[in-house]
Formats: structure tokens, C-alpha cells, sequence
């Protein structure tokens, strides 16, 4: 068990980023016991061709003490980058090369999917559906509910090998 964050540690993180880029972010910060699929995420809405912001939130797997602290502080770090990037720019510059580029500049993987989830062994077994690369057999994702699977199969081609998708158990 690692360190359990609560908002006002989340904070101390965004202040420290922010100095370091001197662009200050005082927005509100939620931990979500439902967000499932992403471990962070920044909310804005855009009026007037200008981005406003709303608000982080975080997980609360990521925060709950599962992960080591220095995966919680690059999550963080990412959301505030995604405040910073869309803010100046007023767009939104998703995981684009100057998203990537300041990724680096502020120390952390300009990667931009969460893979620490093969720390959690125990929590895999919930993961009934694998989906794979046709080509290289390389696993893609993994889905709980088999329709998430299928509409994966059915929309989606592999990054690796940009290939068609299979999971064994939809056969």
C-alpha cells in the first residue's frame, strides 16, 4: 500500500508545475469513485472561441494508495499540462507534439495511456475479454462487459501493426 492523496496533496502538485511554468491554475479538483476508464482528466468548455476551465478529477484508484508516487504525481502533472497546453492556445491541443513536447519539458513520459495497471495482478481477473493485435498477437486492451469488446472489435484496428483486433472468447 502506497500513499493515499487527498485533494489538498493534489494541489501542492499543481502548484509545484505550475510555478515551474509560471501559469497559475486554481480550479476545482474532484475525486471520482465512478471514473473507471481514465485515471485523470481536465474539463473546460469552450464559449466565444475561448476555453474556460472547470475542473480535474482524478480517480479514486489512482489516489486510494495502489499506485507509487511518483505515477500519482505524472498524472497530475499530465492534467495540468492539458490545462496549460489548451488555455494558451485556447484549443484543444490533446496529445498533440506540443502537448508531447511539454510532457518533457516538465519531466514525465510524453505517453499518453495510462500502463500501470500490471501492478495490480488481483484487479486483472475482472477483465474477462482480451482484446489483441491480429498481426503481432501483442494485447491491446482488456474490457470487463463483452459489449465494450465488441464495439472495440468492430470499430477499432491495432496501434502496433494497424491491423484488425480479436478476442478469443468472442470467437
Amino acid at each position: 500500500m502506497y500513499k493515499v492523496w487527498s485533494i489538498a496533496d493534489i494541489k501542492i502538485i499543481i502548484k509545484e508545475i505550475s510555478e515551474k511554468w509560471n501559469y497559475p491554475c486554481d480550479i476545482k479538483i474532484e475525486i471520482s469513485k465512478r471514473a473507471k476508464k481514465r485515471m485523470g482528466a481536465f474539463f473546460y468548455e469552450k464559449s466565444n472561441n475561448k476555453i474556460k476551465p472547470l475542473k480535474f478529477v482524478f480517480a479514486e484508484e489512482l489516489v486510494n494508495g495502489k499506485y507509487r508516487e511518483e505515477i500519482v504525481r505524472e498524472v497530475i502533472i499530465h492534467e495540468y499540462l492539458h490545462y496549460y497546453c489548451n488555455t494558451i492556445t485556447n484549443s484543444n491541443n490533446g496529445h498533440n507534439k506540443f502537448f508531447k513536447a511539454c510532457c518533457i519539458k516538465s519531466g514525465i513520459s510524453s505517453n499518453t495511456t495510462f500502463k500501470y495497471n500490471s501492478e495490480l495482478k488481483s484487479d486483472l481477473s475482472k477483465y474477462k475479454y482480451k482484446i489483441y493485435c491480429s498481426n503481432c498477437k501483442k494485447i491491446v486492451c482488456m474490457h470487463a462487459r463483452r459489449d465494450a469488446a465488441e464495439r472495440k472489435l468492430r470499430l477499432y484496428v491495432s496501434k502496433c501493426c494497424n491491423e484488425k483486433l480479436f478476442c478469443d472468447k468472442l470467437l
